[in-house]
């Protein structure tokens, strides 16, 4: 009997799109980890430069997501995360070439105000010498114009989408999710609520090792093929 040919088939690439904060692409640390254990690629890149009060545009952060997909899909399959905003933007992507999974970590398509969104998360603020410095305030305009501009493409995702969310979201209402799931058509979707947990989730000593592990079921396949 002849020697049988095994062929492997390549593991998609990770493409991850952070949110609006100081941490960007470290928002992914912990994940991005996890993944790199099973054996993934993970990609990300920083969507805007805060020492650079006119880096504000947001068509240039859609972009920069854009590009990046693009380079990670150029020979093999991605599946987008996108956190937060970066879940918005990832919405708004997820039908680029190649693309076949979509993960969106508590998706800032509707937050409470916007000075909830700058007051209640740390990571929005960094300590220059002895005091707090927030980022311009045309920064937080740009994030509003990418929240606006992106939130309704969820009615054109053709492709298997996993929304995690935290009941007890400081941030991004819980509700947000629960209704805006109903707007993608695709009915090969699902969306995994967690009890307890802040919505930088990754982050949470509860939420995180959940969403992880559901985020790396639905990447392999194991619910949403």
């Amino acid at each position: 009997m002849g020697d049988k040919m095994v062929f492997l088939r390549k593991k998609p690439t990770i493409v991850g799109i952070h949110g609006f904060g100081l941490r960007k692409t470290k928002e992914f640390d912990k994940l991005k980890v996890s993944l790199e254990k099973q054996g993934y690629c993970f990609k990300s890149i920083d969507l805007y430069d805060l020492n650079d009060p006119s880096d504000t545009d947001w068509t240039s952060w859609v972009s920069k997501a854009k590009s990046l997909i693009n380079e990670a899909s150029f020979n093999n399959d991605v599946i987008l995360i996108g956190f937060s905003m970066g879940g918005v933007i990832a919405s708004y992507l997820a039908n680029e070439y190649r693309v076949k999974k979509l993960v969106l970590i508590a998706p800032a398509f509707e937050f409470l105000n916007i000075k909830t969104v700058i007051d209640q998360i740390p990571n929005f603020f960094f300590k220059s010498k002895s005091k707090l410095v927030k980022p311009p305030s045309n920064f937080t305009n740009a994030f509003m114009d990418v929240i606006s501009n992106c939130k309704d493409s969820l009615t054109d995702i053709k492709i298997p989408t996993l929304i995690i969310h935290c009941e007890n979201d400081e941030v991004i209402s819980i509700t947000s999710s629960q209704k805006n799931i109903n707007k993608i058509t695709n009915a090969n979707k699902a969306l995994v609520t967690i009890s307890d947990g802040q919505h930088r989730l990754l982050d949470d000593s509860i939420a995180g090792p959940i969403a992880i592990s559901n985020i790396i079921s639905f990447i392999k396949g194991d619910f949403l093929k």
